[in-house]
């Protein structure tokens, strides 16, 4: 979706009363965003063009993690074994020996991550109790094909040692942008940039867009709306229905400099109607 052009040309224009007006022909306005009294109000206007997302490429590949029994192992399926040594090689060498994985990598201490704890959600073999931030060993790699995800992830459950595998389509986004924008949405908790309610606001994303243009090394700026979020997320997570799932409109950047990314996220997340920001992931 192309970013929203206001009626009569507001971008472009100073919609200001008295006071304020003459702060900004005497210079000393600067970039700062003020409501009026009779709710007109001033934003820069915006030196960046923001584009609909691209029509592709969609990855082709997909990523797993396979998480090990080990000490105080939070799955269920573990029964309190612990891999051994020789099962952990023979999971490693069939790992490496499959046609369809690409790369595969030992982790000694993986932390399970929010997107594991949702994909184990109805796995009756993994504890209710599961949470963000339990660790376990862990092999993670990629797979060649999307097609491979689902025989990959049932063929491993039935290996001896492991506790569970986490697999993902790859990100629709990676490549294409560095950090993402989330703005509020409906799902939201209240907060000081959120209001816990309602969506961000048409002058939200003015105020957003028009910093955005400020911002050094930033390249290109997408508008990914709620239809085209679930279209990704349903894309990455292969088997999670998302079609009662809330969503939010997003920014998706690219910046010239990798080391660019944080000092924007920093500088934008404390905007009103931004949900959160971070680094677009791999997968």
């Amino acid at each position: 979706m192309e970013s929203q052009k206001p009626p009569a040309g507001r971008a472009g224009r100073a919609l200001l009363s008295g006071g304020m007006m003459i702060a900004v022909l005497c210079g000393t306005a600067g970039t700062a965003y003020a409501d009026g009294p009779d709710d007109t109000w001033y934003a820069p206007p915006s030196s960046v063009e923001v584009s609909q997302p691209p029509v592709g490429p969609w990855p082709e590949g997909g990523t797993f993690t396979v998480f090990l029994c080990g000490d105080d192992s939070p799955f269920d399926r573990c029964r309190e074994k612990v891999i051994t040594p020789k099962q952990k090689r023979a999971l490693e060498a069939k790992l490496r020996a499959m046609p369809q994985v690409t790369k595969v990598r030992f982790e000694p201490r993986k932390e399970v991550g929010e997107t594991a704890v949702k994909e184990f959600a109805h796995d009756r073999a993994v504890p209710a109790g599961l949470r963000t931030g339990d660790v376990a060993q862990a092999f993670t790699g990629t797979l060649r094909r999307r097609a491979d995800i689902a025989p990959f992830t049932s063929a491993l459950r039935k290996v001896a040692g492991v506790g569970d595998v986490a697999t993902r389509g790859g990100s629709f986004w990676a490549g294409k942008a560095d950090v993402v924008i989330r703005l509020c949405g409906p799902g939201d908790e209240p907060s000081d940039t959120c209001d816990g309610n309602d969506p961000a606001t048409f002058r939200d994303r003015e105020r957003i867009e028009a910093r955005l243009g400020t911002v050094e090394g930033v390249e290109k700026v997408y508008f990914a709306d709620v239809e085209h979020a679930r279209r990704t997320a349903t894309f990455t997570a292969v088997s999670r229905d998302f079609r009662s799932a809330q969503f939010s409109e997003s920014y998706y950047v690219r910046v010239a400099d990798r080391r660019d990314a944080e000092t924007l996220i920093d500088t934008i997340k404390v905007f009103p109607g931004v949900g959160d920001a971070g680094l677009v992931g791999s997968g």
